[in-house]
């Protein structure tokens, strides 16, 4: 039906109930770029995050034992994630990331809305993301044209360039760290700490 909301997925020609709330989807990004899972356990994490029937890894494991077809069940999520839009076929360098710009995005996704979305107790995936397609102007879109042009090798405005030399962590994406980096990044703050005071 037109307009309607997805709240089930089919696999096996089963309808599953899904775990549709933005936030769900929001984690499952936070899993695909932890560097200390695997792809398989990514997918895993993803398949127990959106569909209600799992609750846990182990959930999803067993599934697959009996039958469950976690191959269409990627590819079910995979269209929900894009709001059953048709994947794309060229890979493009990122140009924003749900976490590392989680309050620019919350920012321009709540002027979109009018409201602020966070304190909602439920915001399908499919609305939040027509507010996030929706953002104009603001300091997110004018990041990420800077990014865009920076992938492209393409040439900056004076005003451009002039906001990134002031802004370089703001501009920059991260790679996500993992749990070693993070602690030896802790353990050389700490010694700095200790010998600056």
């Amino acid at each position: 039906m037109i307009g309607a909301l997805p709240e089930t997925l089919s696999v096996g020609g089963e309808d599953y109930s899904v775990r549709a709330d933005y936030r769900n989807i929001l984690q499952t990004f936070e899993a695909f770029q932890d560097p200390e899972l695997k792809p398989a356990e990514k997918w895993i994490v993803a398949i127990y995050l959106i569909f209600e029937k799992f609750s846990c890894a182990d959930d999803v494991i067993h599934a697959a034992q009996d039958g469950f077809d976690l191959e269409e069940a990627q590819e079910r999520i995979l269209w929900f994630i894009s709001a059953g839009q048709p994947e794309e076929s060229i890979v493009e360098l990122p140009v924003y990331n749900w976490t590392q710009d989680e309050q620019m995005i919350f920012s321009a996704v709540n002027k979109v809305a009018g409201k602020e979305t966070r304190e909602l107790d439920y915001l399908h995936w499919w609305t939040f993301l027509g507010y996030f397609n929706e953002i104009g102007e603001g300091t997110f879109s004018f990041i990420v044209g800077i990014r865009d042009k920076l992938n492209n090798h393409k040439k900056l405005e004076k005003h451009e360039r002039e906001f990134v030399m002031k802004n370089k962590k703001l501009v920059k994406l991260e790679s996500p760290k993992t749990e070693s980096e993070l602690a030896e990044e802790m353990e050389n703050q700490a010694i700095r700490d200790e010998v600056f005071g």
